[in-house]
């Protein structure tokens, strides 16, 4: 909203999102197994709870006494690391087979730490996610922070129409997909069929 916090439009859009009904797109990558071909659409409902480690730690977690959330997703594209970025890297990094989903996520509630906590519930955490990411993928030398971000934010105008708000993709995760190769729908076979056989 434009004006000050003090504006008529600064203040609706201040109980919209205060009511939760402000509709928020990010965008992701994880690892795991494929989830699916391009366009596969799925959705993760598991309750979240936040729980204390220590005096000033806490940690979300899926437990069925936990709140209601619902986090739907969309697969935009899979990738593999390309060999010349491999180049170097600790070959923890690098796992024969690991493949990268770039997904489209929205999250229908808004609790804590929803998006990365679910995705990490169907062993899909996103790549540089120090707290719920895979061990050999919270650390990444090709990936400086934790691949989310907000590409668009959907609400409405004083006059009741809807409007969005949208952000390309930021230049440092821009960079990151520079590095990945990406997987058709032909070699997906070929990567579960990896990481079945390193499964065994």
């Amino acid at each position: 909203a434009l004006g000050p916090e003090y504006s008529a439009a600064a203040q609706m859009a201040m109980a919209q999102f205060a009511g939760r009904i402000v509709a928020k797109e990010y965008v992701c990558m994880c690892v795991g197994e494929p989830l699916g071909p391009a366009n596969t659409t799925g959705a993760i409902t598991l309750p979240l709870k936040v729980v204390r480690m220590a005096e000033d730690a806490y940690k979300v977690i899926t437990s069925p006494t936990g709140k209601e959330a619902c986090t739907s997703y969309q697969v935009m594209a899979r990738f593999s690391l390309c060999p010349v970025s491999a180049a170097g890297h600790d070959m923890n990094e690098v796992s024969e087979g690991h493949v990268f989903s770039l997904l489209a996520v929205r999250p229908h509630t808004g609790r804590q730490h929803q998006i990365r906590v679910h995705l990490a519930s169907i062993g899909r955490p996103l790549i540089a996610d120090a707290t719920h990411g895979a061990f050999a993928f919270r650390h990444v030398s090709w990936c400086p922070r934790m691949f989310l971000h907000c590409r668009q934010v959907q609400l409405l105008d004083l006059a009741g129409h809807e409007f969005a708000a949208t952000a390309p993709l930021p230049e440092d995760l821009a960079l990151v997909m520079a590095r990945l190769q990406e997987i058709n729908d032909g070699e997906l076979a070929m990567y579960s069929n990896k990481q079945a056989a390193t499964a065994v």
